[in-house]
Parts: structure tokens; sequence; C-alpha cells
């Protein structure tokens, strides 16, 4: 089926809170803030040697301020975490400089420690971070075997001691450094200023941690490391992404505005990134046009075209949508979209969907062919229907503006025949049009066949020319 009005195409398949980012405008803080973690509803941070911290309310960072609190683990304490299954708080200090490993405290043993002890060659470990079940950590260290710069090691808890790490593999790991990696649920989300060769700084990846038979088992060759799209993503440096599980808050630096500043997402990670362009017939960008998702008759994201007719929204996966797009001048779109995740080795699966708006035309026909199923069918189909909604909203909004519909069939079969199941379709739809248009004398209807200037033209079976006059 052809549809001119507008043509939507799907590429690709894959109580509803879309991703919100925003800035932490209410707080400032330091130039080279890094190590951010989040623990007991606290954000924490370190800046040459000093640990800050901040209380957490409703997603907001109250404050950031050097953090006294803590100066009992260590001289220069740069991290702390904790293990969501020991009741532990871990920590790094760049006090030490011959620790193989890292610290660890109990909460009710805060003038003691221990040193977990990683048995290799490491030096300078940073932001080690824990699996879901605490028996997996992943840390970043610039140790003397590597790919080059930091890299991404993984250690594994047998019930006693922390296994030898082991070198995440070149899938993750690059000559460039990878660092303050986080778990998010089954992924690990970390940056690296090594795989995007053209973009200087580093950027934000996820990537889908699977286990095999055995503890250290990790299958590296299956891993599928995913750049995370924009609005997370943007130019500059985009690092020290973190979570607040209990707020199912996010928080990371970035230095798109020229500086570093902090900001937050609110919402689940694990989504569907929608994306296209919107063009006209003449497949020329459509700037500025209006985006929108809904749920349930409610707007739940939207957003404008850019100069380029693109535009990308964030969704959560597996529902159903109704997508629509408008701008002044064009026959406004809409559609029934069902959103689905088809790659859960992907944190965000992107899923494209493409649209051509009309711009109205005056005094001139417009061809929309094969909207009934059959050559002989009375009744619309669904894609019919879809052909003459975004009419009759154009008609509803603008009651100064007529339009004529004229009808052909194939004109290859016995003409009679054609002509009665014209004369039928223009009954049917006269009557559907008038019970969805609150005023009479909008639209008229024409006997395609016995146009000469039509005919000629070849139209083929079940078309319709609508015409729209001033």
């Amino acid at each position: 089926m052809q549809i001119l009005l507008a043509l939507a195409v799907s590429l690709s398949a894959q109580t509803v809170m879309p991703l919100k980012v925003m800035r932490q405008d209410n707080v400032k803080i330091p130039w080279g803030l890094t190590n951010l973690s989040v623990v007991d509803g606290r954000l924490y941070g370190s800046y040459n040697g000093v640990l800050f911290s901040s209380s957490l309310k409703d997603g907001m960072v109250l404050n950031m301020e050097p953090d006294t609190t803590l100066r009992a683990l260590a001289m220069m304490p740069n991290y702390v975490v904790g293990n969501p299954c020991d009741s532990m708080l871990y920590y790094t200090t760049s006090y030490d400089e011959e620790v193989n490993g890292f610290y660890v405290h109990t909460q009710e043993r805060w003038r003691k420690y221990r040193q977990v002890e990683l048995r290799s060659w490491f030096r300078d470990i940073n932001h080690p971070t824990f699996s879901a079940d605490g028996n997996m950590v992943v840390f970043s260290s610039n140790g003397k075997v590597g790919l080059g710069g930091y890299d991404l090691w993984a250690s594994f808890w047998n019930g006693k001691r922390w296994s030898k790490p082991i070198n995440m593999g070149n899938v993750i790991n690059t000559q460039g450094n990878e660092v303050s990696p986080v778990f998010y649920g089954r992924y690990l989300i970390y940056a690296s200023d090594g795989i995007q060769e053209k973009e200087n700084g580093y950027k934000l990846y996820a990537v889908r941690v699977k286990l095999g038979a055995k503890a250290d088992d990790i299958i590296f060759d299956n891993y599928v490391v995913q750049q995370l799209p924009e609005p997370i993503n943007s130019r500059g440096n985009n690092v020290s992404m973190v979570f607040d599980t209990l707020t199912s808050t996010g928080y990371w630096v970035s230095t798109r505005s020229g500086r570093e500043e902090l900001y937050s997402f609110h919402g689940d990670l694990e989504g569907v990134m929608l994306s296209g362009r919107v063009v006209d017939d003449a497949n020329n960008p459509v700037a500025d046009a209006k985006v929108r998702i809904l749920h349930k008759g409610r707007v739940v994201n939207e957003t404008n075209t850019d100069l380029a007719g693109k535009y990308q929204l964030f969704l959560p996966p597996n529902d159903d949508y109704l997508f629509q797009v408008g701008k002044d001048n064009y026959f406004r779109f809409a559609q029934d979209l069902a959103v689905v995740r088809t790659n859960e080795n992907t944190l965000i699966t992107p899923q494209q969907q493409d649209v051509v708006l009309l711009c109205l035309p005056f005094n001139r026909p417009l061809r929309f062919d094969n909207i009934y199923q059959q050559g002989a069918d009375i009744e619309l189909t669904v894609e019919g229907e879809n052909v003459l909604n975004p009419i009759v909203d154009f008609l509803r909004d603008n009651p100064k503006v007529k339009a004529r519909l004229s009808l052909f069939c194939d004109q290859s079969t016995d003409a009679d025949f054609n002509n009665m199941i014209i004369e039928r379709r223009i009954s049917d739809l006269n009557v559907y049009l008038k019970s969805v248009l609150p005023t009479d004398g909008q639209i008229s209807f024409k006997n395609g066949n016995n146009t000469p200037n039509y005919s000629a033209q070849g139209s083929g079976e079940n078309v319709i020319f609508v015409t729209f006059f001033k």
C-alpha cells in the first residue's frame, strides 16, 4: 500500500516513566572531582586527596563538602563503596602506594580495617564495584600488564578470599583508559577514552556481564559494548556514573557545557531509544516538527526535530504507545507503536521510526492507492482509516477548508460493476465522514471513473484522489 499523506517506515523492531536527564544546577563541584559513589543515601567523590560527600533528597544533591567522618579510615581515602551483600564499607586510598588491593571496614569496626589483597602486580587501583550478589568485583588499574593505560579487571570471591584478577579483554579494554566501572543490574557501565578515535574525551559505555559455568569463566567474546546515547553522553568528557537504587537516580560528571558539572537522570536505563527522521514527500527534512509519545491518553515524552529532521526519545520497553508527529502547514501523523527491546545484550535498544509528512497542498489532487482490501470491498481497511484520519483531523481544525474525494476502481473490468462499487463506497464514506466531522458540506464526492482526465492517468484499482480548496 502506498501512503503519501504520512508514511511510517519501521526499520527495526525493538506506570510509564521515561528517562529524565537534568543538570544539578544547585551544586558546584570541585574541578577534577572523580570516583563518585553512593553509600547509604550520600554521594561521595574525591578531589586532590580529599573525600567530599553530599546528602541526597528526592534525587537532588544538596551540597558537596569535604567529609570528615571517614578520616579514621586512612590519611587520604579517595573512594568508598558498599558491598550489597556483606554490609562492609570498602575504600581505596592514595596514601599507601604499596597497596596491592584495597581496604575494607565493617560498620561495627570503624577503628579496624583489613586489606583486600589481590595477590598481583596491581598499583593505583581505582573504583572497585560489586555485582548484585557481591561475588564479583571489577576495578580499574594501570598495573604492569594490560592493553594500555587503565584497564578493567575482575576478581571473584570464593568464600574465603578474592581470586587473582582477570583482565576483561580487548572487547572492553583499549590502548586508552577504561575507568569508573559500576554495575547496573546485569550490565557494567564504565568510561573510556580509547574507543572513539575521532572524538576526544571519555564516553560512557555499557556491556552485559555474562558468566560461564564457573564463577570466573567470563564470556568475553560475546560481549556487546554499547556507547550510551545522548542525552547521557555528549561532547566532552562523561565519566563516573553511579546509581542510587533507592530513588532510581543516576549521577555522573560531564563537561558538555565547557566545565565539569554534575548531571543526573531519573528512571530506568534499560529501555528503547526511539529515533528517526521526519521528511516531506520530496525527502526534504522537516525541522521543528513536534514528536509526541502518548500512553493511555497521556503525553509521556515529546521533542522537536532538529534542522536535519531528526529526533530521539527514550521510552520504557515492551509497551504500546501512540506516536504522533505534527507541524503547522503539514498533515498530522498518528500511529500505534509497539516499543520492544529486541536485544538483551544491549542496555538501550535502538528502534527506528521514520515519518514522511505531506505539506498541505491546495487545488491539486493527492493520490492514495489501495485503501480497500479487495477490489470489490466496500468497507475501509485499517490502513485506509489511517489515511483518512489525518484528513479528518485537518478538516476539523480548519472548518473553512473543503475537500473533494474522487474515487476510482480498476477500469480493466466491467465499467457498470465498477461504477456500482464506487457509488456504494461513496455512500459508505459519506456516512462515516459526516459522523466524525462537526459540520456538513466540507467534503464532496466524485466518481473518478467518469472523469476523463483522471481516467487517462491509468490510475489502477481502489484509488482515491483528495483535493483541498480554500
